[in-house]
C-alpha cells in the first residue's frame, strides 16, 4: 500500500503536476491522520470492553459473597430476637414468684440459655477487601454502590458494638451470677441449682441492662445492616448484564 501512495506521488513529480502533487500529499496526510484515530478508537474500544468485562465478573463474584453474608446476619438477628424475647420472659418472671416456683429447673436453665447465647458476625469480605486494596472497587460505574461497598466494614463494626459490648462483659457476669446456684453443706459442694440465681441482684440487673436494653439497641443496627446489606445486593444486581 505505502509503495502504491510513493509511486503516485512519482507519477506527478514527472508529470510536473506539483498542485495535484501538494493536494494528493495533503489527502494522503488526511488518510493516514484518520487511520491513527481509528486505530486509537478501536483500541479505546477494546479496552473498554476488557474493563467492563472486568466490571461484570467483579460484580458476579461481590454478589455471591454479601448474600453469604446477608444469610448469615439473619441467622444472628434471629438468634438475637430470641435472646431478647427469653430476657423479657425474664423480666416478667422476677414479678411473677408463684410461676417461678412452679417452673421446673431445667425450663428455667434453658431460658436462661437462650437469653444469654451471643451470637457474633464474622461477614465474608475476601473479594471485597481484594478490591478496596487494589484500587479495583474504582471500575464500578454506580457511585452509591461504591460508597456503600467502601463503608460496608465501617457499618458492620458500629452494627455489632452493642453484641460485642456483651461479649465482654458476659463471662465475668455468668461466673459471678452462677456461683451463686452451688448448694452447700458443711463447706462442701453437695448439689447445684441454677434456679437460685433468681434472687441474685447482679443477674436481675445483668439481665435488664445487657439483654433488654443493649440487646435492643443492638438489634436495631442490626437490622439497619441488613437493610444497607439488601441494598448493596440490589444494586449489584441492577448493574449485572444478563
Amino acid at each position: 500500500m505505502i509503495k502504491f501512495f510513493r509511486k503516485i506521488r512519482q507519477n506527478l513529480l514527472m508529470e510536473n503536476k506539483t498542485g495535484k502533487y501538494f493536494k494528493y500529499a495533503i489527502g494522503e496526510i488526511l488518510l493516514v491522520i484518520i487511520g491513527i484515530l481509528i486505530a486509537v478508537s478501536i483500541n479505546g474500544w477494546n479496552e473498554d470492553r476488557k474493563l467492563a468485562n472486568e466490571e461484570q465478573a467483579l460484580l458476579k463474584d461481590l454478589k455471591q459473597e454479601m448474600e453469604l453474608n446477608l444469610k448469615s446476619l439473619e441467622k444472628v438477628i434471629a438468634q438475637h430476637e430470641e435472646s431478647l424475647k427469653a430476657a423479657e420472659e425474664m423480666m416478667k418472671l422476677f414479678d411473677d414468684r408463684d410461676t417461678f416456683n412452679k417452673m421446673p429447673v431445667e425450663t428455667f436453665w434453658e431460658l436462661c440459655g437462650k437469653m444469654e447465647t451471643n451470637s457474633t458476625y464474622d461477614p465474608q469480605s475476601g473479594i471485597l477487601n481484594s478490591l478496596i486494596n487494589s484500587g479495583r472497587l474504582n471500575l464500578f460505574s454506580n457511585k452509591e454502590l461504591k460508597y456503600l461497598l467502601a463503608s460496608f466494614k465501617e457499618l458492620t463494626v458500629d452494627a455489632f458494638e452493642d453484641t460485642h459490648a456483651i461479649q465482654r462483659e458476659r463471662p465475668t457476669l455468668m461466673h459471678q451470677t452462677y456461683l451463686g446456684g452451688y448448694e452447700k453443706k458443711n463447706g462442701e459442694i453437695i448439689s447445684y441449682n441454677s434456679k437460685q440465681r433468681y434472687d441474685n441482684e447482679e443477674f436481675r440487673l445483668y439481665t435488664w441492662l445487657y439483654f433488654i436494653v443493649t440487646r435492643r439497641g443492638g438489634l436495631k443496627e442490626e437490622r439497619d445492616l441488613k437493610q444497607e446489606l439488601e441494598k448493596i445486593i440490589n444494586l449489584i444486581n441492577q448493574e449485572i448484564k444478563e
